[in-house]
């Protein structure tokens, strides 16, 4: 999987002074599943909602083990998702430091396909699979997905 070197690029790019402080845009705070886990970062996404021009939005929270320059330790980024096309764009990306806003960004490129095994084709394939049904309840809230996360860090050696 390309995530760990395609995750860099994007935690680098935030961390330039040009990620513009701007008012916050919380990211919704829903139940969540699993989405993905590495030794360095766990990621979960809410469900699925329909948005305009038949397309889905959903979010996707990425907790790190160690916060990137920037002081981060947890994105949460708003997907627009066309199903059909296979092609994603991220409407926000919201940085946090513990559980404090630090700032938001709204994307401003076009929808695209995403990269195999990036954040995008993740969530991509998550809001576009059928509806599965899981063992594994839903945690339901950024609060237990931080607090798991924060104990899958720690069982790691």
């Amino acid at each position: 999987m390309r995530f760990p070197a395609l995750f860099g690029g994007v935690a680098m790019a935030l961390a330039t002074p040009a990620f513009a402080l701007q008012d916050p845009v919380l990211g919704l705070d829903e139940p969540m599943r699993e989405l993905f886990k590495t030794p360095g970062v766990v990621g979960y996404i809410t469900a699925a909602r329909p948005g305009p021009n038949g397309r889905t939005h959903a979010w996707t929270w990425l907790f790190l083990k160690q916060p990137i320059p920037a002081g981060a330790d947890a994105l949460a980024m708003e997907w627009d998702i066309d199903c059909t096309a296979r092609t994603v764009r991220t409407v926000n990306t919201v940085l946090y430091n513990a559980d404090r806003h630090m700032q938001t960004d709204a994307g401003q490129a076009p929808a695209a396909a995403p990269a195999p095994g990036s954040p995008g084709a993740l969530a991509l394939g998550a809001a576009c699979a059928p509806p599965v049904r899981s063992r594994i309840a839903p945690l339901p809230n950024r609060a237990a997905a931080r607090t798991a996360a924060a104990a899958l860090f720690a069982a790691q050696p």
